[in-house]
């Protein structure tokens, strides 16, 4: 199984020093990619780096921009990839957007992951497990801000067929509803060919359909062991049903604690994230918080279902904090999954 952590890029711990250490400490540790995840508009609500109680100093509506955080944190490193988890990508010219991964992909000597996604849904669903109100909010301010209306999947549709004639055709053509263009000479292309791995995001049979299309890797948040069992046979036969072999990855965000004990880890979560699930049993079974042993219980579940990749959240006070995590993880929960052997702690 690999590892992802999402970096300090948001809310009150985000700071240049906070991102360059957490990606400083990911790489000397063996995870095998740093995240960031979108917004252009963000009102603080979703805490998705560091907690409700951080260590005031930033603003919880800090949100760095995403590929450009990237950038820099691809210049201090040498190895860990770079994960976008996710980028929204309708609010996003297509164009532009695929030039500076591209750019970030040669810089970088072709680390770049490039995860897409919608958004939380604009309506309320009966289906639904974490309370997206406030960040529905956000993005019906945002999706406005950038005159967007109606139904958001065939647009990022067409934004991802876009970029990827933008990354591989030598003189790029795409005409469509939303966006097109003729025999556009944008240089450089990716250093990765065809093109950088694409990761789908989203939990929904659309987000499964987009995947099977266009992507490599469904990467859905907040889910559990035993819904992510039951949508892949469907993800599997989307692929199927497209002529494309079944994916190499299996991947989820998640967020999570680790400390000591289980104890320790439940006062630094479940103040932060708790209140963003309906239930304490939501809670329980959509993220990862414990000592060492439950994490290695609870990525047991995961690995029976088929996961490969994890992407953690962690929930933190300050960077000090997040460092002291990543190096419990590093120590006593990577070797209990690693196929080859990582840093030591």
């Amino acid at each position: 199984m690999k590892f992802a952590v999402l970096l300090p890029q948001t809310n009150q711990v985000a700071s240049t020093d906070a991102i360059l250490r957490a990606a400083a400490a990911a790489e000397e540790l063996g995870f095998d990619a740093v995240s960031v995840h979108d917004h252009i508009q963000f009102n603080g609500w979703w805490i998705a780096s560091g907690s409700r109680t951080s260590v005031p100093g930033g603003d919880d509506r800090t949100l760095f921009e995403a590929v450009t955080t990237l950038a820099f944190v691809a210049a201090r490193t040498a190895r860990v990839r770079l994960l976008t988890s996710i980028l929204l990508l309708p609010v996003r010219d297509p164009i532009v957007l695929a030039k500076q991964i591209a750019t970030v992909d040669v810089l970088s000597g072709g680390r770049f992951t490039c995860g897409v996604g919608v958004g939380p849904p604009l309506e309320e669903a009966k289906t639904e497990t974490t309370r997206l109100a406030q960040h529905r909010t956000n993005a019906e301010k945002e999706y406005a801000a950038f005159g967007l209306r109606g139904n958001r999947g065939p647009r990022m549709d067409e934004h991802l067929q876009a970029m990827i004639s933008v990354w591989t055709q030598e003189k790029a053509t795409f005409r469509g509803r939303y966006v097109s263009f003729e025999d556009l000479d944008v240089f450089p292309k990716p250093l990765q060919r065809p093109r950088p791995p694409l990761w789908v995001g989203g939990r929904s049979e659309f987000a499964m359909e987009r995947c099977a299309r266009f992507g490599d890797v469904w990467n859905p948040s907040q889910t559990s062991p035993r819904q992510y069992a039951e949508s892949l046979p469907v993800l599997r036969a989307k692929f199927a049903a497209h002529g494309r072999p079944a994916p190499s990855e299996y991947a989820t965000n998640i967020f999570t604690a680790i400390a000591e004990t289980d104890e320790l880890a439940e006062r630094i979560a479940a103040p932060a994230v708790g209140p963003m699930f309906y239930s304490d049993g939501e809670f329980r079974a959509r993220t990862i918080v414990g000592g060492p042993a439950t994490w290695v219980r609870i990525l047991r579940e995961w690995e029976k279902v088929g996961l490969t990749y994890c992407e953690i959240k962690p929930t933190y006070h300050t960077v000090d904090d997040l460092v002291a995590q990543l190096r419990l993880i590093a120590r006593e929960v990577m070797p209990a999954f690693a196929a080859s052997e990582r840093v030591s702690a």
